[in-house]
């Protein structure tokens, strides 16, 4: 029998998720909703879902488990290299030695797939599916249902119909294969993650926002796949599972995305050796600050980089000027940033020594790359949905708002839905 289940729907804003509710879009989520508590959460800092994720299933923020986003610096290098379940360092829910069953499906920052007392398939950004998946035995099943890590974006390329038609397969091909292993055997702990939402929403917000586009319903009709999905998971699970609900992020609008690192260089911050391809390795040691994807700024500090020259006191000057740039900046009229945080405030775990030094915090409707591909300040993208750091998503079924924290971050999720069990249990 299972005791709990966590459901992760990547990008869902709480607001969105009780107004489809209300509007008959999700009728099932209508009456689930019902059932508990439906929260506001803060993602993490910052607000990329490798991150976002990792905290959830850890319960610890980035300088805890290491994760600070999708690509860091190798230490002590300018090397760029992908994170993964090599490089998160605090133990997720699944590897506590505790005897319990997991069926774990489409978590990002799972790949490569890490032996467990259970079954998973990784999420993304996994690269290939024998590598994706413990035990491996299970790879010959999910090949022969045409499982895909994740949906083909390139096909926005194609068209917004065939991009859509990709995305609700891929929904239903992870779906089926989730049932076929969930009905293997009786699991202790699921976590299921359904990720088209994400998709969706950065490609056609503007289509959701523009109830005249022909695409409008469209991207209603997924949400409504997604409640049906929800229902069928709803009808498998005993009522007495402690549940929980949750997106790492929340959506809006994006009217720009803006390379940080042409305004570095533009203002003197970033020094880079003449190449046709722009690189982290071909920093200068007049470099003060470069930036990483989204909105992390890191200070070219001697004791941290192999040509940094800022000490104490020169990197503080320079956070100081960075921030007074920053929240004084417009690009064609329009603002940038919102605050500038400072790593030194917000991380305090074990590995608070490879935060950002600074997190811009972006104004509404603008994205902050930290691409080293200089040639545009304006990057031109077909995305037009962002995410937020605040209004990502939290339900419980069975508590209440005087339940929760009076902030719910995505650290807090296994903490909360332990008590949520515990108050089963006592029931």
């Amino acid at each position: 029998m299972t005791r709990t289940f966590l459901l992760g729907i990547d990008g869902l804003p709480s607001w969105m998720w009780r107004k489809f509710a209300d509007s008959g879009v999700m009728p099932y989520s209508a009456e689930l909703l019902k059932t508990g508590v439906l929260a506001p959460m803060e993602s993490a800092l910052p607000e990329v879902s490798s991150a976002a994720w990792a905290s959830i299933v850890t319960g610890q923020d980035p300088s805890g488990h290491n994760v600070y986003g999708f690509t860091d610096l190798i230490d002590g290098t300018y090397s760029l290299g992908f994170t993964s379940a090599r490089t998160l360092k605090a133990k997720p829910f699944w590897q506590e030695d505790d005897g319990r069953r997991n069926l774990i499906i489409n978590v990002p920052q799972s790949y490569p797939a890490q032996p467990l007392n259970g079954a998973l398939i990784s999420g993304f950004l996994a690269l290939d599916l024998e590598r994706a998946v413990f035990p491996p035995e299970n790879v010959a099943g999910l090949q022969e249902m045409g499982y895909r890590i994740d949906a083909d974006m390139t096909t926005i390329n194609e068209s917004k119909d065939r991009f859509l038609e990709n995305i609700h397969q891929v929904l239903d091909t992870r779906f089926e294969a989730f049932s076929t292993l969930w009905d293997a055997e009786p699991w202790d702990r699921i976590m299921f993650v359904i990720t088209g939402t994400d998709r969706l929403n950065h490609y056609l917000w503007e289509d959701y926002q523009d109830t005249s586009s022909p695409y409008h319903q469209k991207f209603l009709d997924f949400y409504s796949h997604v409640d049906r999905i929800i229902e069928q998971i709803m009808a498998k699970l005993p009522d007495e599972t402690a549940l929980a609900v949750m997106a790492d992020h929340g959506f809006e609008h994006q009217e720009m995305s803006v390379n940080v690192n042409c305004l570095l260089r533009e203002h003197g911050f970033l020094s880079l050796k003449d190449s046709p391809r722009p690189a982290y390795t071909q920093m200068t040691t007049q470099t003060k600050a470069f930036a990483m994807d989204p909105g992390r700024l890191y200070l070219h500090r001697k004791d941290r980089y192999p040509h940094g020259t800022l000490d104490n006191d020169a990197a503080e000057l320079a956070a100081e000027e960075l921030t007074t740039l920053f929240l004084g900046l417009e690009v064609e009229g329009k603002k940038l940033v919102d605050r500038v945080l400072r790593g030194s405030d917000i991380y305090h775990g074990p590995f608070a020594h490879r935060a950002p030094d600074l997190i811009l915090m972006a104004a509404e409707g603008v994205a902050l790359s930290g691409r080293m591909n200089l040639e545009h300040l304006i990057e031109p993208v077909l995305i037009n949905g962002k995410h937020t750091f605040e209004n990502s998503t939290f339900f419980a079924r069975g508590l209440t708002a005087s339940d929760l924290p009076e902030t719910m971050r995505v650290q807090d999720v296994l903490s909360v839905l332990k008590m949520e069990k515990q108050q089963r249990i006592a029931a």
